[in-house]
């Protein structure tokens, strides 16, 4: 499927939310959904963060963060991405990094030199119905051109694995890197961590 790939504004930003709240499961909602449920959303894959749409618009103005989307031929928002480059967002990150288990030094330089930059890619989301028809992987590819750090990204692990986005971090050339212990809303996660090197730089 063709996509355009535009960098949101500010009048994006209802359809950016819409995008994100049709694939996300609220934290307090975790505890109470059936066995089947958690396993589709291992599947089919989920988002954690629960933002409201200022935070859309301030985000979209902010300078070295980038929100990518793609509209269908109708205008309508389908799906998209933002990627954080900005040094107090990555310093936010490794705050938030607790018990870490690495792969290697690399991986550990990496993620807590704080001279050592990185890219994090923070979310992606793609409607339900164009899941699957490569658009998240167009998106990526579109924003690596103005990249020239790694990626880091955080995968849930529990308490619901999140299958789904390792599958697709994996196909677009990431690496598992690290486990995190962390903690978002008041309940306990571990986190993958996986790493675009991006070799191009």
């Amino acid at each position: 499927m063709k996509s355009n790939i535009n960098i949101a504004t500010v009048g994006d930003a209802e359809g950016i939310l819409n995008a994100l709240n049709q694939n996300l499961i609220k934290i307090k909602e975790v505890d109470k959904i059936s066995q089947k449920q958690k396993e589709k959303l291992e599947e089919e894959g989920f988002l954690r963060k629960e933002v409201d749409i200022d935070y859309y618009r301030k985000l979209i103005k902010e300078p070295n963060v980038e929100i990518y989307i793609t509209k269908n031929d109708k205008g309508k928002i389908i799906g998209f991405m933002s990627i954080h480059r900005k040094k107090y967002d990555i310093i936010k990150v490794r705050d938030v990094i607790g018990n870490l288990s690495f792969e290697n030094n690399k991986t550990k330089d990496l993620l807590l030199n704080e001279k050592t930059e990185f890219a994090y890619l923070d979310q992606i989301s793609i409607l339900p119905e164009y899941k699957r028809k490569g658009i998240g992987t167009t998106i990526f590819q579109e924003s690596l051109k103005k990249i020239n750090t790694p990626v880091v990204a955080f995968i849930v692990e529990e308490p619901i694995f999140n299958k789904a986005s390792v599958y697709w971090h994996e196909h677009n050339g990431f690496e598992f890197s690290a486990i995190n212990d962390g903690e978002y809303k008041g309940k306990d996660f571990k986190f993958q961590i996986f790493i675009h090197w991006n070799e191009k730089v």
